[in-house]
Formats: C-alpha cells, sequence, structure tokens
C-alpha cells in the first residue's frame, strides 16, 4: 500500500491528511489498512532528529505509526497546551530546536501525517539530502492563508497588529514565487507547515527570524494562517535555500487533492 503523487509519478513516505483530506474514505481505508499489517522493526538515521506537537494524554497517529515500527523513543514529542495555540508552534520549536544535537531535523504534525515504511524517515532524509538545499517545506494544492478569499486572514482593523498590512503585502510576494513552482508543472504550489526537513542549525536561524515577526500571546488561527502565513513569509525571504516539495518527493499533503492528483494504491 502506498500513495503516489500522480503528476510526477512520486511515492513518497509520509504522509499528511491536512484539511478535510481526513475525512474522506481513502484516508480511513489507509489508516486501518496501515494498522492491520503485521509490525516490523523501523528505523531512523543517527544523524536525523524527528519531532512533533502534541497535547499531553491525546495519543496521535504519528505517535501510533512510531509505534507499530517500535521506535517511538525517535519521536520528540513538544508538549502544548489547549487551546491550542499555533504560534506555540513556532516558540516552542524556536526553544526546542536549541537542545538538538544531530545534524538533520525534521517536524511532522501528529493527528494526521502517517509514514509509510519502516524506513519512511530514513528515506525522507536521503531525498532531502539529493536537493542540496537548506530545509524543504511540504507543499500543497490549497492556498492557506488564501489571498483571494480572505480565509484565514484577518483583516486590518483596529484590533488587528500594526503589522497585519505589511504581512498581507509580502504574502502577496510569496504567491509570486508559488507561480514559479506551477510554472514547473505543479499543481502543490504553496508551503504547509504541517511537514518539513532541514538542517539543524539552518532550521534554529529561520525559527529565530520567526520569533522576530509573530505577534505575542494567543492568536486564533484566523490571524494569518496559524503558523502557516508566517512560515510562507520567511521561506520566500529565504528561497531558494528553503523550497517546497512540489513534486512530492518526500512529503504529500492530501488536502484539495483528486484521483488526478494523489491515489491511494493497494498493492
Amino acid at each position: 500500500m502506498y500513495f503516489q503523487q500522480k503528476e510526477s509519478g512520486a511515492v513518497p513516505s509520509i504522509i499528511h491528511a491536512n484539511g478535510p483530506s481526513k475525512f474522506e474514505d481513502y484516508w480511513d481505508k489507509a489508516v486501518s489498512l496501515f494498522f492491520a499489517e503485521k509490525p516490523v522493526q523501523g528505523q531512523v538515521d543517527e544523524d536525523l532528529t524527528v519531532m512533533t506537537w502534541s497535547i499531553p494524554d491525546e495519543r496521535t497517529l504519528l505517535e501510533n505509526c512510531f509505534e507499530q515500527y517500535n521506535i517511538e523513543d525517535k519521536l520528540v514529542v513538544i508538549p502544548m497546551s489547549k487551546p491550542f495555540d499555533f504560534l506555540d508552534k513556532i516558540r516552542k520549536m524556536a526553544k526546542y530546536l536549541k537542545t538538538v544535537k544531530t545534524k538533520y531535523v525534521m517536524a511532522l504534525d501528529a493527528t494526521d501525517v502517517m509514514t509509510f515504511g519502516y524506513d519512511a524517515c530514513d528515506e525522507a532524509l536521503q531525498r532531502f539530502k539529493s536537493k542540496n538545499v537548506k530545509a524543504v517545506f511540504s507543499a500543497e494544492i490549497s492556498e492557506w492563508p488564501n489571498l483571494e478569499t480572505g480565509q484565514g486572514i484577518t483583516k486590518p482593523h483596529s484590533g488587528a497588529p500594526l503589522e497585519m498590512n505589511s504581512w498581507i503585502n509580502e504574502l502577496k510576494k510569496v504567491r509570486r514565487i508559488d507561480e514559479v513552482y506551477a510554472w514547473l508543472g505543479s499543481s502543490f504550489t504553496h508551503i504547509c507547515s504541517g511537514c518539513w526537513i532541514g538542517e539543524t542549525r539552518y532550521m534554529e536561524e529561520f525559527y529565530a527570524e520567526l520569533m522576530d515577526i509573530i505577534p505575542e500571546g494567543f492568536q486564533p488561527e484566523e490571524l494569518f494562517g496559524g503558523d502557516q502565513g508566517f512560515i510562507q513569509l520567511v521561506a520566500a525571504r529565504r528561497y531558494p535555500e528553503v523550497i517546497a516539495d512540489s513534486k512530492s518527493e518526500i512529503f504529500l499533503n492530501l488536502s484539495g487533492t483528486t484521483t488526478e492528483e494523489a491515489e491511494l494504491i493497494v498493492d
């Protein structure tokens, strides 16, 4: 069983059922088939740290995947609190990255990500190394936050952060970079913050830059797409050292896809 990105033909080892895709029948089928298989011993390269964010005592899909491969001790879980604050993903990652001693680091959302294959993380690392960049973020078809519809973006008003207009104007420039991926023939043009891999010390700098621009205190996801809008800004500033996985060679985001773009194949 595997997922294939139909445009590129790629078979990525890490699948993210972000947005409404997690409620699709094919995802339920994939999860059921995955955990029906006999557990096998997994592995994670000693040069790679894998991290996620999760609320303590709430068991997640990603943790269950790592348990299935008997490598749960290889997953670093950053504790989150309720109500879930997306900008705390940035704040806490910035803090935890300082403690990571491996050369590479990968971060995956906890509730809707699956790793396919006992060596899924190692495969992701090898494919990342082949790209000769500093970091790779997963790419998706859906635009979030959405400039055209205004979804995920708070309109500037008296109660909004003073930087709101500046963020929106910069996001317009980000969308021009997104168009490069479209020009190269991909429908997966927008960076998604739910899965990424990179050089550890570089990502420490990346998140330090994020810390310089995000507002303080709890913020609703609709402020600027949660953490995603801000990550898109910094990624665009650092392009081409930071790129989107537009061919889904490492990560596949299912939000917004049809069978024309992605498909579950049961062999």
